[in-house]
This record gives C-alpha cells, sequence and structure tokens, in this order.
C-alpha cells in the first residue's frame, strides 16, 4: 500500500503538487533503481566528506551491482525496504532499509541501516512518511556521517540522538556518529 503524500505549504517549483510522491514497501525489482538512488545521495553527501577514492569505490557501477546482492539476502532474511516514488517522474526518489541488528553491543534491536532521499522530494514530508513507514514510533539505532548536518538535524526531529561514545572509523577514515532513539 502506498501513502500519498502532498507538499502542504510548501509552494516552490521543487515540489510540484499534492500526490506527487508516494512511500511503500519496496519489492525485489526495486533493489536496482534503489541501490542506485542510495550511489547518488552518498555521491552528494561524500562530496565534502569522503576522500575521492573511498567516494568512487562506495559510488560506483560494480558498487550497485554488489548491494544489490547483498540487499537481495537481507530481504530473504527479513530485512524491511521501503521506497519513495515520484509519481510525476515515475521513478524511486528513496530507499530505507530496517533490520534487526547483528552486532551484540547494539543499542537497540532494530538497526535503520539505510536512509536516502533525493533532493527532489525532501522538504516536502516525503522523507518524513518514509521514516515513519519505516520504523514508525519504535526505538531504532542509524549511523550517519559526522559532518552531515542536515541528516542529523532531520534524525533529531524524529527523536534521534547522538550516542555518545558511538563513533566509527572504518569507512576509509570518514567518521560516523551512532544516533538512537528510545535507547536505553
Amino acid at each position: 500500500m502506498a501513502t500519498s503524500l502532498s507538499n502542504g505549504a510548501h509552494e516552490d517549483a521543487h515540489h510540484q503538487g499534492p500526490g506527487r510522491f508516494a512511500v511503500r514497501r519496496a519489492a525485489r525489482k526495486d533493489l536496482v533503481e534503489a541501490a542506485a538512488v542510495q550511489a547518488l545521495c552518498l555521491r552528494e553527501i561524500g562530496e565534502s566528506v569522503i576522500p575521492p577514492e573511498a567516494l568512487e569505490e562506495l559510488t560506483g557501477p560494480e558498487t550497485i551491482h554488489a548491494t544489490v546482492e547483498s540487499w537481495q539476502q537481507l530481504m530473504d532474511a527479513g530485512a524491511s525496504f521501503w521506497v519513495i516514488d515520484d509519481l510525476l517522474d515515475m521513478r524511486i526518489v528513496g530507499v530505507a532499509l530496517t533490520q534487526t541488528s547483528t552486532d551484540p553491543d547494539a543499542p537497540t534491536p532494530l538497526e535503520l541501516s539505510t536512509l536516502h532521499v533525493m533532493p527532489e522530494a525532501r522538504t516536502c514530508g516525503a522523507s518524513d512518511a518514509l521514516i515513519a513507514a519505516a520504523i514508525g514510533d519504535r526505538p531504532a539505532h542509524f549511523w550517519v556521517f559526522k559532518d552531515n548536518l542536515r541528516a542529523q538535524h532531520f534524525l533529531r526531529r524524529h527523536g534521534f540522538e547522538v550516542e555518545p561514545g558511538s563513533t566509527d572509523n572504518s569507512l576509509g577514515g570518514v567518521r560516523l556518529d551512532g544516533m538512537g532513539r528510545g535507547v536505553a
């Protein structure tokens, strides 16, 4: 079932009217396009925070193929994928992935592993609807680029806070901060 979104009070050219975006559970056939959205968003985010060689490794065509294979396995193992459809352009413009964390030290069992939204679907409620569909009001945790202040602000609006002492430098030396909601 898709949830249609309107642009509410926003009246700029980026949001072309009521019902332009819809959030729905992703199917296997959506994973290629959703992985491409993730790569595009990572490229946009990473231009200022990820070294160029690491960024190319994270967003290149071979990475998209590997991401799809990994996501298919996660889907088979019970992970949930959600996408935002742009009903005007008939394409996916956002993706979220939730799964049970495999880390025994995870602050919550539910991990929001992926959350990416293309610029045209931001600031109109589509991102809010995506995170609501993916995790509702459940406790969850997420890794965010330390320097991605826009994402941190968005997550704070949804009740997430930076978890003290929760950092990871394994992504090409780029610092990720853990953020959680409902963390004990």
